[in-house]
């Protein structure tokens, strides 16, 4: 995946040590060097991102897993941690923010006053109270999240949710336990159904019948909030944050990894790389997969982690990874599209995909006037782990190739046949490249049982060891992440980006 950016460990003692160089320790660490803290960033890969990470092919720069860029709008996150920062980084509003593509009908997602009219003709007027409902639980959601809540609370967030909490936010508290299903209207049509069902995946790795409603509400919302594009991709996002954290001073080691985090007693000493060698500090954020640091932490682990056994994540990606020359994609073709296959047939396994494709005459990104796509479709991890071992891996990787090679055609007919380069990623590549434990990404689903107030937080239960990264509160996406950095960055030092 690229030459990358490889580097040596420099602080052997520094004040804090973030392990993983996605977007929420990347976050966390550029706030905390911000605040004065000596930090050292461990990726045990050669570049930055985690998986809105990239690597680069015969030409061709793609996104290896987040594609879908927002957080730079009127209450973006993004925005505001690089204005703090005093970083720029340049988005373009992109409208429409993608188009979905049923068995029956096709759906342009606009962000702007086309969207209500859009939603008529698709869904009908008897649809209208559920999308109504949606954008004014979202706007209460967004508001609240935008002033940086610690959540779930905790000794350390009682005084972050004082600050947070305005009487205006009190109707959330009667979305507490209900699903975005709850509002749906009775004997809602299929189609409106599979759509919230299809979108809800690719946002909360659930459906409308499990998703936790204030968080489905803003995960329905994000074409509202706006998507925007970033002349480096999605990776964009972390190349800025590591140019201002070398930029303030700290340091971020790529190709090392951590063997061990060191803690005696309930308190955290520092962490054991692969080498054997240690880098002492009296604080660590772990930026991983809460499964990875259950791992790292080996007996006694984390009183806080003692529930991930229990965490109902099974979702992994499988990818293409597709470089067609110029003329191929229209100019006019949207940056995004979703596609749902068949109604009858579960979501996921190339059933529903995403497609993203790098903008007409965008140099960074492709060659010659080219298009880098990038393809995804959920995928069960465990389908994959029996496919290894039985010897039919090759076999299901070539099957869900065609699967994406189908969903392709329908979009951009010829594009595979022309393409110039075409690779594929299974969960096993990702657990391979990213050294996510079993090749699952997404985060935890978003469900009533392990969101928002019953999400796993920032805190571990050892003295000086904080969580951030999309298994815990708030969840996935950059965004997600980069507020999950937030609070670990807020747990150790004076950090405040609320208004």
């Amino acid at each position: 995946m690229g030459s990358g950016f490889r580097s040596m460990i420099r602080a052997r003692d520094p004040d804090v040590v973030v392990v993983g160089a996605g977007i929420a320790g990347l976050t966390a660490a550029a706030l905390l060097v911000r605040a004065g803290a000596r930090v050292q960033v461990i990726e045990r890969h050669t570049v930055p991102g985690g998986c809105a990470s990239f690597y680069q092919r015969a030409g061709y720069r793609f996104d290896v897993g987040a594609t879908l860029v927002s957080g730079f709008g009127r209450r973006g996150v993004h925005r505001r941690i690089f204005a703090l920062l005093g970083t720029e980084v340049e988005a373009q509003a992109v409208e429409p923010a993608m188009v979905v593509r049923l068995p029956d009908e096709t759906i342009v997602r606009f962000g702007d006053e086309r969207w209500p009219i859009e939603r008529r003709r698709a869904f009908g007027e008897s649809a209208e109270p559920f999308w109504h409902e949606q954008e004014r639980v979202a706007d209460l959601a967004w508001d609240f999240s935008t002033r940086f809540p610690m959540l779930p609370v905790g000794a350390d967030g009682v005084r972050a949710l004082a600050h947070a909490f305005r009487p205006r936010h009190a109707p959330l508290a009667f979305t507490l336990g209900r699903t975005v299903a709850s509002i749906l209207p009775t004997g809602a049509h299929a189609r409106l159904r599979a759509f919230i069902d299809a979108q809800l995946l690719i946002t909360a790795q659930a459906d409308a019948d499990e998703t936790d409603l204030a968080y489905g509400s803003t995960a329905l919302d994000i074409a509202r909030e706006g998507t925007f594009h970033l002349a480096d991709g999605v990776s964009g996002i972390a190349i800025a944050l590591a140019r201002s954290i070398r930029r303030g001073g700290g340091e971020i080691a790529y190709g090392t990894s951590v063997a061990r985090i060191v803690h005696e007693r309930g308190v955290v000493r520092g962490v054991e790389l692969a080498d054997g060698s240690q880098v002492n500090a009296p604080a660590v954020v772990a930026a991983l997969p809460v499964q990875n640091v259950r791992a790292l932490l080996g007996a006694p682990e984390a009183p806080a982690l003692e529930r991930v056994p229990a965490l109902t994540q099974r979702w992994g990606a499988f990818m293409a990874y597709v470089g067609v020359p110029a003329g191929v994609v229209p100019d006019d073709c949207p940056l995004h599209h979703q596609l749902l296959a068949d109604y009858d047939r579960p979501m996921g396994e190339g059933n529903t995909t995403f497609f993203s494709f790098s903008a007409p005459h965008e140099t960074r990104r492709a060659r010659d006037g080219g298009r880098a796509i990038t393809i995804s479709t959920h995928t069960d991890v465990a389908r994959w782990e029996r496919a290894f071992a039985d010897g039919t891996y090759k076999e299901r990787r070539n099957e869900y190739g065609e699967r994406l090679r189908a969903a392709l055609e329908r979009v951009v007919p010829g594009a595979w046949q022309r393409a110039t380069t075409i690779e594929l990623a299974t969960p096993q590549t990702f657990e391979r490249y990213t050294g996510r434990l079993r090749g699952l990404v997404g985060g935890t689903p978003q469900v009533s049982a392990t969101a928002n107030l019953r999400a796993l937080s920032h805190a571990s239960g050892i003295d000086g060891l904080v969580l951030a990264g999309d298994t815990v509160f708030p969840g996935q996406s950059t965004v997600g992440a980069s507020l999950s950095g937030v609070a670990a960055a807020r747990a150790l030092a004076a950090v405040d980006l609320r208004g």
